[in-house]
């Protein structure tokens, strides 16, 4: 059925009167649809034909302009109308069919054999008629109107943006379309020769001579070959050449004979320009002009493989740029491209022609040296690219410095691929960064391992809240003055099925890289509130704290204040107990954490401490803030207390900014009664460490905490 019965709109009244011709038995359900077409005001007369032979002699004699065929069954069970013999009986006329739902088959073949519509008894209603009428008039006329092939080619050619050709079958050009014209630089009246369509598309792009002529678009076409997507270039006088996409048929009469052929055409200079042009960006790094990262790689699989042939060594040199985020952040971003630039110019003047240079990243390079003979070899390239780029740059008036640090990876001893040796000379790059940058590091087997485990742990860790595997140990903390216990430390542990129980150092910087901090970190909060409220209620110890450490990755994003709130609400635990531990590396050079984040962690009630305190440079007004309420002093500053007079003046020092600030200090790491001693003189508050307890299962530490209640009952 057509759109239009299916729409609830109402419909538009017939522009003229109608006469409407019925065939049908008015004694079936058909003759409902006659008095609802009786009802139509613009229905000048309805005429009724019940005996099928009748038809064409009913149709000359009252000349209708519709025609309602019913095609249903007859009272006896008999198919009356069979809607082929009945459509072809009524030739050129618009018809509209009619049926039952069970018989809707019968209407859409009458369709298929020239009805313009069909409808259904059981669902037909007045506003559905007259919408059929309304269809199966305007779709008569438009067929009319387009079997006039003329006018429907003119049509049709001159309404599309593509060119088109049509020629006859012995090549004359029987016409060209407006587009096609325009796009050839043909005049409106210029008619091309009979030689023209041999002429038309002689070339192909990329090959120096001329196709044969059985080859080109408008002869194939005339050959009785279908194709599309031909490319060939339209080369005309005073015109620059034309990159053309044709596709071409031939035309056949009713006999299926070839008369003649039709070849589309469509301009793709400019989309096959740009196409190249990105071909080459993909390719090639826009800024330097070295290869880009996709084909330094292609390369580098070439070389590997010619490697693998000869037996020979390869070195690989990442390059990392040491401080090159500060040129961008100080002298702007046009000054650093310009600096990556001559970057590139110093690594291509300093090398052979037959190694291969490419920009991997930003303000990292790769480099393939191949023939190496020995690590030597490698060696001297690496030392000669450092002395080469730690010169000094002039970009934009500005008198630049820089270092590199690179990784070196050899084949086949650090990998058998690309991927697998550019992954070795980044993570030596790491390595030869992590040890201050201006030099160059070889990577080894240990590396090699390294980059292993790594990819092993960070796969498990996605697993590892799912599967149970992340628990919390916890740490006692000891009041300095009176010895007795105050609270714990919660303690991060994974039991890894493979290497066992790993503390945090193992893990915690693929937490942060992969983003498995945030939820792990939620965890963390929640499990530990939990563990205090229930140690707590247990040993009825209303004022124990635990103390949980936040990474700075936490912090730069609103979720732990909403998982610090739930976790609170979910154990009616007081806010003053649960204490979050900061990096006091987060507060230096005068930066602050994210303000709002510590504005809503203060408005909770929680304690906030700075961790490993006196290892890095803070802020005074940082720290006067109101924010802080405890310092916990670093581990490495009470190691060596006893030997180390520096570090005793550090400790000194930042018990004593702790007390103007009123801000309570703690210690960890303390292992001997030595170092207790001191930090007893210093007026230190807290304490925790092996003197007291190594970090304790959840179980242990209730032992620990039951013992320690029974000791002060005791007192």
């Amino acid at each position: 059925m057509s759109e239009a019965h299916r729409s609830g709109d109402t419909p538009e009244p017939l522009a003229r009167q109608l006469r409407v011709l019925y065939i049908g038995d008015y004694s079936l359900p058909g003759g409902n649809i006659l008095q609802m077409l009786r009802q139509l005001d613009a229905i000048d007369g309805i005429h009724q034909a019940s005996d099928p032979s009748g038809i064409r002699d009913e149709v000359a004699r009252i000349n209708p302009d519709i025609v309602v065929l019913d095609v249903g069954l007859t009272e006896a069970g008999r198919q009356r109308l069979r809607p082929a013999s009945a459509m072809a009986e009524l030739p050129g006329l618009p018809v509209i069919a009619v049926t039952a739902r069970v018989n809707e088959h019968r209407g859409m073949s009458a369709v298929q054999h020239g009805a313009q519509d069909y409808l259904c008894l059981d669902e037909i209603t007045p506003g559905t008629l007259i919408e059929a009428l309304h269809y199966a008039l305007d779709r008569h006329q438009f067929v009319r109107r387009m079997q006039r092939p003329e006018d429907a080619m003119r049509t049709i050619l001159h309404g599309i943006n593509d060119g088109v050709i049509v020629i006859d079958e012995h090549g004359v050009v029987i016409s060209i379309n407006p587009a096609g014209r325009s796009m050839l630089g043909l005049g409106p009246r210029e008619r091309p020769t009979l030689a023209w369509h041999r002429q038309f598309c002689a070339n192909a792009p990329g090959v120096e001579t001329p196709l044969p002529v059985e080859a080109r678009p408008l002869p194939r076409a005339l050959a009785g070959e279908k194709f599309s997507d031909m490319e060939a270039l339209y080369e005309t006088e005073g015109q620059p050449p034309m990159l053309l996409s044709l596709s071409g048929r031939a035309l056949t009469d009713a006999a299926g004979r070839r008369v003649g052929a039709v070849v589309s055409f469509r301009d793709v200079t400019d989309r096959r320009q740009r196409a190249r042009h990105q071909e080459r960006t993909s390719l090639y790094d826009p800024l330097t002009e070295l290869a880009g990262r996709g084909l330094f790689g292609e390369q580098l699989g070439r070389a590997i493989s010619r490697a693998s042939r000869h037996k020979r060594e390869l070195g690989i040199l990442f390059i990392d740029l040491d401080r090159f985020r500060s040129v961008n952040d100080t002298l702007g971003h046009d000054t650093g491209d310009r600096l990556l630039q001559e970057v590139a110019l110093r690594l291509v003047r300093e090398l052979r022609v037959s190694d291969l240079v490419g920009r991997w990243n930003a303000d990292q390079f790769v480099i393939c040296i191949e023939d190496v003979d020995s690590p030597q070899d490698a060696a001297t390239v690496g030392q000669k690219l450092v002395l080469a780029l730690e010169e000094q740059y002039f970009v934009g008036g500005n008198e630049v410095y820089l270092t590199p640090s690179i990784g070196i990876a050899l084949y086949p001893e650090a990998g058998n691929n690309a991927a697998e040796l550019v992954k070795a000379a980044a993570l030596a790059t790491s390595q030869a960064k992590s040890h201050g940058g201006g030099r160059f590091q070889f990577h080894s087997a240990a590396l090699n391992h390294k980059i292993a485990e790594r990819e092993e742990l960070e796969v498990g860790l996605r697993h590892a809240l799912v599967r149970r595997e992340l628990l919390l140990h916890y740490q006692p903390r000891i009041d300095v003055r009176n010895g007795r216990l105050i609270g714990f430390e919660a303690l991060l542990r994974w039991q890894h099925p493979r290497f066992g129980l790993l503390a945090p150092e193992r893990f915690l910087p693929i937490l942060e890289s992969s983003g498995l901090i945030h939820s792990v970190g939620e965890w963390i909060v929640a499990n530990a509130a939990a563990q205090l409220k229930a140690w707590q209620t247990q040993f009825d110890l209303p004022d124990l704290t635990v103390a949980v450490n936040l990474s700075p990755a936490q912090l730069a994003r609103g979720r732990i204040v909403e998982s610090v709130a739930k976790a609170l609400e979910d154990t009616n635990l007081d806010p003053g107990c649960l204490e979050l531990e900061i990096m006091a590396a987060g507060m230096n050079h005068g930066r602050r954490m994210p303000a709002h984040i510590m504005a809503e962690l203060n408005a909770l009630g929680v304690r906030i401490s700075l961790d490993r305190f006196g290892t890095q440079d803070i802020s005074f007004r940082s720290l006067d803030s109101g924010v802080v309420d405890t310092f916990v002093i670093d581990r490495s500053l009470i190691a060596d207390l006893q030997d180390n007079e520096d570090h005793q003046r550090l400790v000194r020092a930042a018990i004593a900014m702790a007390r103007g600030l009123d801000i309570e200090v703690a210690a960890e790491g303390v292992e001997t009664a030595e170092q207790l001693d001191f930090l007893r003189e210093c007026n230190c508050d807290l304490v925790q460490g092996f003197l007291f307890s190594r970090p304790m299962h959840p179980e242990k530490a209730s032992m620990f905490l039951r013992d320690e209640t029974v000791a002060a009952r005791r007192v």
